[in-house]
């Protein structure tokens, strides 16, 4: 087979799964919401937890990714590169801070354990985030080597959640009892500590991004069996 051809058959080989793995992710994110509002007393109040809100930013941003990579396998073509590799970086760094999350209160000096071995948990927390950076690091077109401002796009979600939970806390919304995390709790805690454990975030997060992004480049172009192209750094 001629190289360019071959080339052709295995970039679009990497769409097709890329278009596979992300209608999954999307029906799993959609079963797992509909379950937790179904199923969960609290109705609204179930977005105040990182895990909910992440699912839902991931069905959302992976169903805009799966339509652009319809197009662009339908048209041979690409369309806004960046934009859409971006929304799956920040998909795949806020799926790994939700699995990081629920592996860490797993440990045996946390005195509650995560949930995770029922259907809607497991979902949430395993299966949705292993398939999202999977198929980030495997089947997302690179656009160059990591640069420090993507870090901003990779933790924009985090960022957003815990500015919204902490002024509805402030502002009464969400009551004592109902606080999903003890750090929000700044009247409690302290802005300080809050502070330190979101600069926390903040690295672990940054860390990922990092990882991911090279991860990526690293193995898209050795599964394709041709040499990264340079990229203008702009």
């Amino acid at each position: 087979m001629d190289p360019l051809e071959l080339f052709n058959a295995k970039y679009r080989k990497k769409k097709i799964t890329n278009i596979v793995i992300s209608f999954i992710t999307i029906l799993m994110g959609f079963y797992a919401l509909a379950y937790v509002f179904t199923y969960w007393k609290g109705g609204g109040l179930q977005f105040r937890y990182l895990t909910v809100d992440g699912t839902t930013l991931t069905t959302v941003l992976t169903t805009i990714a799966l339509i652009v990579n319809i197009v662009e396998f339908e048209k041979y073509t690409e369309l806004t590169k960046t934009f859409v590799y971006l929304i799956r970086l920040s998909c795949a760094v806020t799926e790994g801070i939700i699995f990081l999350v629920v592996i860490i209160s797993q440990l045996p000096f946390f005195e509650d354990h995560m949930t995770i071995f029922t259907q809607e948990n497991m979902l949430m927390h395993v299966l949705i985030p292993i398939l999202t950076i999977v198929s980030f690091i495997y089947n997302d077109s690179p656009i160059g080597k990591f640069r420090f401002k993507w870090v901003f796009a990779a933790n924009a979600y985090a960022f957003i959640y815990a500015i919204v939970v902490v002024t509805l806390i402030i502002r009464g919304r969400i009551s004592q009892d109902l606080i999903p995390y003890f750090f929000l709790d700044i009247r409690s805690t302290g802005i300080v500590f809050s502070l330190v454990i979101g600069v926390f975030i903040f690295c672990i997060g940054t860390v990922l991004c990092y990882v991911f992004v090279e991860l990526n480049r690293k193995v898209y172009w050795r599964t394709l069996s041709i040499k990264e192209p340079a990229h203008k750094v702009k």
